[in-house]
């Protein structure tokens, strides 16, 4: 039987890498662990698990780190994990079998990226509601899943490459050696730490990301994922599009590129050109979802609204039941004149997904479009309950006084300046209801007016 090593880098992994190391228990014949820089007692962890510890100072790179972790490993095979995963427990069931193709250099695995919302997007890949299967991961409402090479052959010419987003795929490639994709997954738990934690490695993979492209301003998947770095992180669509359009340059079949790409020009309303960049991502099956979203998004803007239905319709069969692309396709047939179908989608989606902004604010546009004012009031006052900001308040309040609802909007407006309670808008739409009410004249117009001004 051919034996497997379990390979790791650490830094502070106290709190995870218990749960990480039991799961391989009694699987792996070896357990090497690279010491990045840990101040708190992860490696006295690590060692209870029988585990040889080295030392990598840290370099701003990960693939060094990775192979300093790789190097004195001596069994057969090499399992990658970091210390926020676990090994699925069936995986030790179906491991051994994978290990006598003679041709097969590694494996790439599916990783179960759970996260805090339904709505998550890990590169190109959607969210999908959790199976619950995990006890660490129970809570979790979604997932989405990648896959990278994590079980391979040990090999003096297998190694990892890049400063960031590191693999051995390059190399399984150069040695002529297929990768095909295991029939085991790991869970991965680290989004699930907090939205701070999440944003200060997020800023940090964009730093090493600028760095990998100086060390190969060639390297067509470095630009394209400093591309998509700069738009979810810096918040630099202008920026992240130069990059995705250098990573197209250098490699025009990169079907990721062109649809992220096709995702920026809509957020700068460049819709044509988002509808030509979608054109160049001609991948089938559920990975065509997210393109037929985005075209559905440019094709809505252009009000090609029955071929933005089509698009709507196509994301939904390819991606599942999304309340947020329901919405979309309601608020489109709402559009096309096809009120109730529209509006039925419409509040459904607000239902499965009473927490998103986007969806209510779909919902309340459409209640103002067909004339029901007493629901668009309903919806846009629980939108400025969640969300909090002071405009939804005086919008709620703003549609209570079109309906001559004056208490809901004094209510309305009084639980905004609550929570913002130096709004001089909020304060000035306030006093002009307080006033309509205790003047009980018949002047609704002019409040109304007065309100809808401070909301614009």
């Amino acid at each position: 039987m051919p034996t497997i090593g379990l390979s790791m880098i650490v830094k502070n992994a106290a709190d995870t890498i218990a749960p990480c190391l039991e799961s391989v228990r009694g699987f792996v014949d070896q357990i090497v662990i690279a010491d990045t820089g840990c101040t708190d007692n992860t490696c006295d962890i690590a060692r209870e698990f029988g585990a040889i510890i080295v030392s990598s100072p840290w370099e701003n790179h990960y693939a060094k780190a990775r192979n300093a972790a790789l190097q004195p490993v001596t069994t057969d095979w090499v399992l990658v994990l970091d210390a926020d995963e676990e090994l699925d427990r069936e995986a030790k069931k179906k491991i051994p079998q994978l290990m006598s193709a003679a041709d097969v250099g590694g494996y790439s695995t599916p990783i179960h990226n759970y996260v805090p919302g339904g709505f998550y997007r890990g590169w190109d890949r959607v969210a999908v509601p959790n199976d619950r299967c995990h006890e660490r991961a129970k809570d979790a409402p979604a997932f989405f899943v990648h896959e990278n090479v994590r079980f391979f052959r040990r090999h003096p010419e297998i190694y990892f490459i890049g400063r960031v987003h590191e693999n051995v795929e390059y190399r399984l490639k150069a040695l002529g050696l297929r990768f095909p994709l295991a029939n085991f997954f790991i869970h991965h738990f680290g989004q699930l730490t907090g939205h701070d934690n999440r944003e200060r490695k997020g800023a940090y993979y964009l730093e090493l990301l600028r760095l990998k492209v100086e060390d190969d301003p060639n390297d067509a998947l470095a630009w394209i994922q400093l591309g998509l770095q700069e738009y979810e992180y810096s918040k630099n669509p202008k920026e992240a599009l130069r990059c995705l359009e250098r990573g197209v340059i250098l490699e025009p079949r990169a079907s990721e590129a062109w649809l992220f790409k096709a995702m920026i020009c809509v957020d700068l309303g460049k819709y044509e050109e988002a509808l030509i960049a979608a054109e160049h991502d001609r991948r089938e099956g559920q990975r065509a979802a997210l393109r037929e979203q985005v075209r559905g998004d440019a094709l809505h803007c252009l009000e090609r609204f029955a071929e933005a239905r089509v698009a709507f319709r196509r994301a939904i069969k390819l991606g599942g039941g999304d309340p947020l692309l329901e919405s979309k396709l309601g608020y489109t047939e709402m559009k096309m004149g096809q009120k109730n179908t529209g509006l039925a989608r419409l509040r459904r989606a607000a239902r499965a997904a009473p927490g998103m902004f986007a969806i209510h604010d779909n919902l309340m546009k459409a209640c103002i479009m067909s004339g029901r004012l007493p629901e668009a009031a309903e919806v846009a006052e629980k939108l400025a309950q969640v969300a909090g900001h002071p405009q939804l308040f005086l919008r709620a309040a703003s549609i209570y006084a079109q309906i001559e609802r004056w208490e809901q909007a004094e209510r309305v407006l009084a639980e905004g300046l609550s929570r913002s309670p130096d709004s001089v808008e909020l304060r000035s739409a306030h006093d002009a209801v307080a006033n309509r009410m205790a003047e009980r004249c018949h002047r609704p117009l002019e409040s109304t007016q007065v309100i809808e001004e401070t909301a614009h």
